[in-house]
């Protein structure tokens, strides 16, 4: 009995049938975890920096969230009150500014592993 595998027995499927891109490559799992951290760094970066423009420019961020309530001002109950409010706006609002970037970052790690006719569901982008 000839326990030989021969090429004939293998029928792989052409790169066009399984219409995927030709510069999408395969990466090892090292490189896929290497990237999403990178890329979950920079997001992180991204987002301290946003929180950190919030808090300085705090004034007139609580000005803005005062200005539909006329003649009411936020007050202080407790010593410290007026600091970890101003912490949390800037907190949410930078987390809020964020997550663009956030999405792109995740649209970008995703990307490469799909087909041409999933990233066109993603990315509509017709060519002209």
């Amino acid at each position: 009995v000839d326990l030989r595998i021969k090429d004939k027995d293998f029928q792989f499927r052409q790169t066009d049938e399984l219409n995927l891109d030709i510069e999408a490559l395969e990466l090892p799992i090292s490189e896929h975890i290497e990237e999403m951290r990178q890329r979950s760094l920079q997001v992180l970066c991204f987002a301290f920096l946003a929180i950190g423009v919030m808090f300085l420019k705090i004034t007139p961020i609580v000005e803005l969230l005062e200005a539909p309530i006329e003649g009411i001002k936020f007050i202080q109950l407790s010593p410290g009150e007026y600091f970890l409010s101003t912490v949390k706006i800037s907190f949410y609002g930078g987390l809020l500014f964020s997550v663009p970037f956030l999405l792109s970052q995740l649209i970008f790690y995703i990307l490469p592993g799909l087909t041409k006719s999933e990233k066109n569901i993603i990315l509509p982008i017709k060519k002209q």
